[in-house]
């Protein structure tokens, strides 16, 4: 009988103990995004503003995307299995067909801008070349 007592004496004092401990509860989380720092989200669906900000898949329409309808080479950005045509990408003809260029690959770019009419407006695009 006391060693019941004893027993539920100590599972109270521990749950009590853990409650107190606990803190306060004053600390406040800070969720809100820093406009300076980059995004390092992957990006695999369209949000509702059509406004994107993270990396996604990057390579030619034409060679690796599937719009066969293209006649020639361009960058286009994948998006939730949707094809986007990326507004005033210039690339080095030369360069695109090595065997990292973006007709023989597909690549990661880290973007930023807005999706309007099936195009990609960037306000910055960067393909990654190496991870660090």
């Amino acid at each position: 009988m006391f060693k019941n007592l004893l027993c539920i004496l100590c599972l109270f004092l521990m749950s009590n103990t853990s409650m107190l401990m606990a803190g306060c509860g004053g600390c406040q989380v800070n969720n809100t995004p820093s406009k300076q720092k980059a995004n390092s989200t992957f990006i695999d669906e369209l949000p509702s503003n059509n406004k994107i900000d993270g990396f996604v898949v990057a390579s030619c329409n034409k060679c690796n995307l599937g719009k066969i309808n293209d006649r020639k080479c361009s960058m286009g950005i994948k998006i939730d299995n949707k094809i986007y045509s990326v507004y005033g990408y210039k690339d080095d003809h030369k360069a695109a067909h090595e065997s990292d260029g973006i007709c023989n690959a597909l690549r990661v770019a880290h973007v930023s801008g807005k999706v309007s009419y099936n195009t990609f407006y960037p306000d910055s695009f960067k393909l990654i070349d190496i991870p660090n």
